[in-house]
């Protein structure tokens, strides 16, 4: 079976302690501080064979995403520049669909022939977190392409439970491949769901929504407010292609907080400006700058605002929290998507056709590729860029 596969020393910085599990695993919450010296690639793995809970899927697509590209990624000393979790050697690739090709005896909502989306995030069911439906905090959780291997890879395989049909998808769009790119696109946009819906309680349908970073995540974000009935969406973004991409995602306003300043302006002016003073009742980070981005989001929010917080930042900003106080709002942290029917209804939004996430599809790669992939992903590509075995 051929692979993508992401492999590394395990060396841990002196001002870095590991805990048990990571030492007994090899494994590192906080990978920019343990992995060095990486080397990545295709390579030749044995064929894949199942236990009786798990499915064989043959991978469809597979979306590049921002994990992947900071995961191959050295500084200075060599060391990674992603700061989540890893487990080397791993087949990288979490954000995925394919068909089933092979069934466990013990799979019972699924059949050879489904197309289906899978789950990222592994959750054992059985930790504190869980057992309170904090899936996405599980103690013991295993990541897809980080910790376990994933999906850049001709054929994967994934438990029945975090497995999520897509038959509707495809009998909506008439298209097995289009589903499956559909499928793989599932998986980002939960974030968004988990951060807006699941975790920041919605956006009421007439709001004005914010959201700093109009990467394939904040994107979603855009999409989901759209679908949701916000009032006014606001995308702000430094690079002018990625602006163009918040348009067609559903955004009214876009802005460059760069040429605003060259200007006299700011982001929260504008977005006061349009709102009549009002401000925004949601305002998303996914740009992962907070130490630039929140001096203006404080400004823009409006009374009884929720602020989500999906960008991923190695850095340790100082935040003024008395406007929270004073406009009583609230910041929520979001990680990732697991449980909570998310995966489902966003896969329900798609097979309504409320919601079109192939319209920011931007590249297409083979297998053989995905190395060029993740870099010209990382070079600034916007949109989102797909692994599939379907293109030569």
């Amino acid at each position: 079976m051929k692979c993508f596969e992401l492999n590394g020393k395990w060396s841990p910085k002196s001002t870095y302690l590991p805990s048990n599990m990571e030492k007994a695993d090899q494994r590192a919450r906080r990978s920019n501080y343990v992995w060095k010296d990486l080397t990545y690639g295709i390579v030749k793995r044995k064929d894949l064979k199942i236990e009786k809970n798990e499915v064989l899927i043959k991978v469809g697509s597979c979306g590049v995403c921002g994990s992947d590209i900071h995961a191959i990624q050295m500084d200075s000393e060599g060391y990674t520049k992603f700061p989540g979790h890893l487990r080397l050697p791993v087949i990288m690739g979490h954000e995925f669909s394919g068909e089933i090709v092979e069934t466990g005896k013990d799979i019972k909502n699924f059949k050879t022939g489904d197309l289906i989306a899978v789950e990222q995030i592994h959750w054992c069911g059985e930790c504190p977190a869980c057992r309170i439906g904090m899936f996405n905090n599980c103690h013991y959780m295993e990541e897809l392409g980080l910790s376990k291997d994933g999906a850049f890879s001709e054929y994967a395989v994934v438990p029945e439970k975090y497995c999520c049909n897509i038959n509707d998808i495809a009998e909506l769009l008439g298209d097995k491949l289009a589903a499956l790119e559909a499928g793989a696109l599932s998986e980002p946009f939960g974030v968004a769901y988990n951060g807006m819906i699941v975790c920041g309680g919605g956006v009421k349908p007439g709001t004005h929504v914010a959201v700093f970073g109009a990467g394939p995540i904040g994107l979603s974000v855009i999409s989901l407010a759209r679908a949701a009935g916000a009032a006014q969406i606001f995308a702000f973004d430094v690079a002018t292609e990625r602006l163009a991409f918040a348009r067609i995602a559903g955004a009214n306003h876009t802005y460059n907080p760069i040429e605003l300043n060259k200007q006299n302006s700011s982001p929260s002016e504008v977005v006061l400006d349009n709102t009549k003073g009002i401000g925004c009742h949601m305002v998303v980070e996914a740009a992962g700058n907070p130490k630039k981005t929140y001096s203006e989001i404080v400004k823009m929010m409006s009374i009884n605002a929720m602020v989500v917080q999906i960008g991923m930042s190695g850095d340790m900003p100082a935040l003024d929290l008395t406007p929270f106080q004073l406009k009583l709002s609230r910041l929520c942290g979001t990680n990732g998507t697991a449980g909570n029917n998310i995966i489902p209804s966003v896969i329900n939004l798609m097979a309504q056709g409320q919601v079109d996430m192939r319209k920011i599809i931007s590249g297409r790669y083979n297998l053989d590729n995905t190395e060029d992939a993740i870099k010209d992903a990382g070079n600034g590509k916007p949109g989102k860029i797909l692994i599939s075995q379907h293109y030569k």
